[in-house]
């Protein structure tokens, strides 16, 4: 299953809520999901934040593809100050 976030929730990642939402709609799933982040241009701390907590409780695998700069350090700062020591 590939979710194309910038057609899902938009360009800018900024709302927690949004990142709650995506991962309800995956509820039940048991299959490998794809998040695709072509062509994001903004994530903020808090959507960041919400997306990695409930990406390491799911029971599936996630794999990024398409992962801009910008996603990447914001992804390695909410990494760091929770004491992880993972890359993107």
């Amino acid at each position: 299953m590939i979710i194309d976030l910038k057609n899902e929730i938009g360009k800018d990642l900024i709302v927690r809520l949004d990142a709650e939402h995506l991962f309800k709609k995956l509820e039940g799933n048991s299959q490998k999901v794809i998040m695709d982040f072509s062509d994001i241009d903004f994530i903020n701390r808090s959507f960041a934040q919400e997306y990695l907590n409930r990406k390491m409780v799911v029971d599936y695998e996630i794999e990024e593809i398409n992962v801009p700069d910008v996603v990447k350090n914001m992804f390695n700062v909410i990494l760091e100050w929770n004491g992880y020591d993972l890359r993107y």
